[in-house]
């Protein structure tokens, strides 16, 4: 793309698709190195592909993770790069999909011609990308192949992995990826110290701990919008009414790469929150960062540690975003707070389950924990599902209501905002984690509301609503302070912009508690009523 006219050309070089390739296997080895592979492009390949080229007409403005933005003096400088990056991703990474475009010649003295070229490259990288056949169409599968046991793409040879397995047929793609995969356990341990390292496991069977996993995906509210009129947020915070080319680079790599540095720094803050409020042994081995990159991160775990991990990665990366210079400028500009939010979905599935759906699945309860906004920024907060059937089918249909005798009621009380209830709005104060961190409490061994007694209010709720009140209705009369129970164990109706429609707390606090997913421990101040009345 691009013609050899005067002037400079933006360079766009980034991966597709990654998310299905990442998860095309569902054993650990291959997902790991396959997230290495994405991550290298950018950060690696880029780079090595304009040393060796050894033009000075190439400049760096942005690499992260599968993405890198070039600003080049000729098109065919642009080319050039490409074709060495493309090039290497055909060899090293079978069925990784990376498209490069050498954007349209601008004038970089102009000090407005920049950001539309810039512009025009994004579109035109996202119409050569969607031209672009599909890898699985490529790779055509004939009767006398013999074909890949965990990709069912063409063997290239067999591979041979721990002592018990027996060697089998595996793709070429397949093959990259387990090769990566000690380079990306190398990266993971720099990141993150030998401290935190041990949480990571070398086998999925690691992860088993409660016979449930969790899929997390969290990412940065509203990081988009600042890219949005990047070029006015950035004329305001230098005060100035036109950004010259320079300008424009300088702030596009410094948001970049103190992007990546906060997510990382919340990773590692959440991690070591973890290992600071548990037993550091029970730890070990159970929580395995997939994809930290800007500010999207996809982390696979021990049910357990999936909500604590969510809470902690949310309030460091709030934290870290406002302590960034550049970032924090931006952002403020964008929209009027230093620090960003961050939203997560929790994908809860048997050890078994397919990466890939479960992925899927957290990838929706993150756009469903992102829909609620307040004072111009969208608000923290996480969703989570507890699959006990196929999750082939879309969240919605997951979530299908079950109507009794007319009513509907939501089986799940999610999304659930983060923070102090105090500081949301009346109509998103219900939807508080606190009030579920109530609920749960007293469904603890300390609690007032035996294993029994949640059982049967569930059975109750089953049968209809009317049923269920009654069935409250008598063990609210055994409580010191039945008003404040009755209040979150009611069924809650939802006053917000966006209605899902009634829901009780209890079903995701069973959940909760049947899995052990719990939040840290309470303080006496937050505690529930008790038998006595007293606080636990």
């Amino acid at each position: 793309m691009g013609e050899a006219t005067a002037g400079r050309h933006w360079v766009l070089i980034e991966t597709g698709g990654n998310q299905r390739y990442i998860f095309g296997s569902n054993r650990l080895r291959h997902v790991v190195g396959a997230s290495q592979l994405v991550h290298e492009v950018g950060t690696e390949w880029v780079p090595t592909a304009i040393e060796q080229l050894a033009s000075p007409a190439v400049e760096v403005v942005m690499t992260a993770s599968g993405k890198a933005l070039l600003l080049v003096d000729s098109a065919e400088a642009g080319r050039a790069v490409i074709r060495k990056v493309t090039g290497r991703a055909l060899v090293e990474a079978p069925g990784l999909l990376v498209t490069g475009v050498v954007g349209p010649a601008f004038d970089p003295a102009d000090d407005e011609a920049h950001e539309q070229a810039r512009e025009d490259t994004y579109r035109c990288h996202a119409r050569v990308r969607a031209t672009r056949r599909d890898p699985l169409v490529r790779d055509r599968v004939f009767p006398w192949h013999r074909l890949c046991r965990d990709s069912g793409q063409p063997a290239a040879r067999e591979e041979v992995y721990g002592e018990a397995e027996e060697p089998a047929p595996a793709s070429a793609g397949v093959l990259a990826r387990s090769r990566a995969r000690g380079r990306a356990r190398g990266r993971l341990r720099g990141q993150l110290g030998d401290r935190l390292a041990a949480v990571v496991p070398v086998h999925l069977d690691e992860l088993r701990h409660s016979g449930w996993v969790a899929v997390v995906h969290a990412d940065g509210n509203g990081v988009g919008g600042l890219f949005h009129g990047f070029i006015e947020h950035v004329a305001r915070v230098e005060g100035t009414e036109r950004v010259s080319l320079a300008t424009h680079a300088r702030y596009q790599r410094a948001v970049a790469t103190e992007l990546e540095a906060a997510t990382w720094d919340a990773v590692r803050d959440a991690i070591t929150t973890l290992l600071d409020d548990g037993p550091e042994d029970g730890l070990r081995e159970r929580l395995l960062p997939v994809v930290v990159g800007g500010d999207d991160v996809t982390v696979a775990c021990d049910a357990a540690l999936a909500v604590p991990f969510v809470r902690a990665f949310a309030d460091a990366f709030a934290r870290h975003t406002a302590a960034q210079p550049t970032l924090s400028a931006i952002a403020r500009e964008a929209t009027g707070h230093a620090g960003l939010t961050a939203s997560a979905g929790i994908a809860v599935v048997k050890s078994h389950h397919p990466f890939a759906t479960a992925y899927e699945l957290a990838e929706a309860l993150t756009v469903s924990a992102k829909r609620f906004k307040f004072d111009g920024r969208s608000l923290a907060g996480f969703d989570f599902h507890v699959a006990h059937t196929s999750t082939l089918r879309s969240l919605a249909m997951l979530r299908e209501y079950i109507d009794r005798d007319g009513e509907a009621v939501a089986r799940h009380a999610g999304p659930y905002l983060l923070g102090h209830a105090e500081n949301l709005p009346g109509a998103l104060r219900q939807r508080s984690v606190e009030l579920l961190d109530e609920v749960c409490g007293w469904l603890g061994p300390d609690g007032w509301l035996s294993a029994a007694q949640a059982h049967a209010l569930r059975e109750a709720a089953d049968r209809s609503l009317p049923e269920y009140r009654r069935q409250l209705a008598l063990l609210l009369d055994r409580v010191a302070h039945p008003g404040h129970a009755r209040d979150l164990l009611d069924v809650q109706a939802d006053d917000t912009a966006d209605p899902a429609g009634p829901f009780l707390r209890l079903f995701d606090a069973l959940h909760l508690r049947g899995l052990r997913l719990e939040s840290p421990t309470l303080s006496p101040a937050n505690a529930g009523p008790t038998h006595d009345g007293g606080a636990r």
